[in-house]
């Protein structure tokens, strides 16, 4: 579809259309361009920030043991010491199924299976041909276009969480360190932890330090890991809902009077080819997000009831800095959801209109053989493709209301048990 000059300009504008999920990317050990030597120094730069965020789950358990009876604390140490695991998970997953993900994203990135269609050299000398290209360049345009609309939304969203947590601490250390006396004050880490022994250290150099930087490393990860992963997710399922629309208008070119009669078998084999590989496409992207998304859902499914109850406490106690915090968590967790639920929706939709654009060419008026291709393929197409949470639920809005009906359902049983 594409010569090697538009090919290029195409690889290059959808790079920047991506560049800042990329380069996030690196400073949590991943490279998800072309594969370079030093890769192998990122690898270890992923495994020093993934072991330092599981021993802060020692000081989320210390902190769960200290306040036991102090059911907003334990919610959110709770709460954050599951964001840790889950972007723990991510992380190795990232670390094991590297190359996989690179060979999505650059397929992606590439056009890699428009610029494999044989449809398009098939019909190279009939007018039919400028006209589907622009079509489909347009579509996938839209597509690319919405891709960096989400990745900007969800970034920005997740920097402000993670700012407020990191600066909120450091401002109210560095506060107490001026108006207080040494070793009189607690001092606050980034996300909520106790280490025991080192509590009348206060900011002594090295405790304080290591704390820091324990803690600092699990709100990185919990942040950019999420910014990462689920931007790969955003890219690939949205190219593969352009891929499957640009499919779906050319198949319906498949009876234009711009295409002769005698040529339309020989234009319908090049829609069968490219749908091939679009399932294959749609196979892969399910097949690897499917598993490691059940953790993000579950999550999910508790963080919001445990967010909002956090909300009520601090509308209750009148504490800004935690209607602000909660809010900005129910933003960027929500935001998460909504984007897998959201383009799983749209990509199971696309799926459906791959049959119906089958179906609602004039198959009636053409040649025997036109018609059994047609036959053939309403009967492929009867089951659609879908995103899947592992083998339990498809990613969808009826998902996605279900999952926030369940989160109300939590919040009201902690109030109850707060209240008692």
């Amino acid at each position: 579809m594409y010569s090697p000059e538009e090919a290029a300009a195409l690889e290059k504008r959808n790079y920047r259309s991506i560049r800042e999920m990329i380069r996030l990317s690196y400073t949590v050990g991943f490279n998800l361009m072309r594969p370079r030597r030093w890769d192998g120094a990122l690898r270890i730069w992923t495994v020093v920030l993934s072991l330092s965020s599981l021993l802060s789950l020692y000081g989320h358990w210390q902190m769960f043991r200290h306040y036991l009876e102090d059911m907003p604390r334990i919610v959110e140490t709770v709460s954050t010491a599951l964001q840790v695991l889950t972007s723990v998970f991510k992380m190795w997953y990232f670390l094991f199924a590297h190359r996989r993900i690179y060979e999505l994203l650059r397929q992606a990135r590439c056009h890699e299976l428009l610029q494999r269609c044989e449809l398009f050299a098939t019909i190279a000398d009939l007018p039919v041909a400028q006209v589907l290209r622009r079509r489909v360049a347009a579509i996938m345009q839209r597509y690319w276009g919405s891709t960096r609309r989400q990745l900007l939304i969800y970034l920005y969203s997740v920097i402000a969480l993670t700012s407020n947590y990191f600066f909120n601490s450091f401002a109210r250390n560095l506060y107490r360190y001026v108006t207080q006396p040494p070793g009189s004050f607690e001092i606050v880490l980034p996300l909520p932890a106790l280490y025991p022994g080192w509590e009348d250290k206060g900011l002594a150099f090295p405790y304080y330090h290591i704390q820091m930087y324990i803690e600092s490393c699990a709100l990185y990860i919990c942040g950019m890991c999420a910014v990462s992963f689920d931007g790969v997710f955003i890219v690939v399922c949205l190219h593969g809902v352009g891929l499957m629309e640009s499919l779906s208008e050319m198949i319906a070119g498949a009876t234009s009077p711009l295409v002769p009669p005698e040529r339309r078998v020989e234009y319908l084999r090049g829609c069968i080819y490219q749908y091939q590989r679009v399932a294959s496409f749609a196979e892969e992207i399910n097949d690897c997000f499917r598993h490691l998304t059940l953790s993000q859902f579950l999550l999910s499914l508790f963080g919001w009831g445990l967010a909002l109850f956090q909300m009520s406490v601090g509308l209750g106690t009148s504490s800004g800095i935690t209607m602000i915090r909660m809010t900005m968590y129910l933003t960027a967790s929500g935001y998460q959801i909504v984007v897998y639920c959201y383009n799983g929706q749209r990509f199971a939709t696309a799926s459906e209109q791959i049959a119906g654009a089958f179906y609602g060419c004039e198959w009636y008026a053409e040649c025997r053989e036109f018609r059994q291709l047609i036959r053939m393929m309403l009967m492929r197409t009867n089951r659609c493709f879908r995103l899947d949470v592992s083998w339990f639920l498809a990613m969808s809005l009826p998902t996605l209301m279900s999952m926030v009906r369940t989160s109300g359902q939590y919040f009201l049983l902690l109030q109850n048990v707060s209240e008692k």
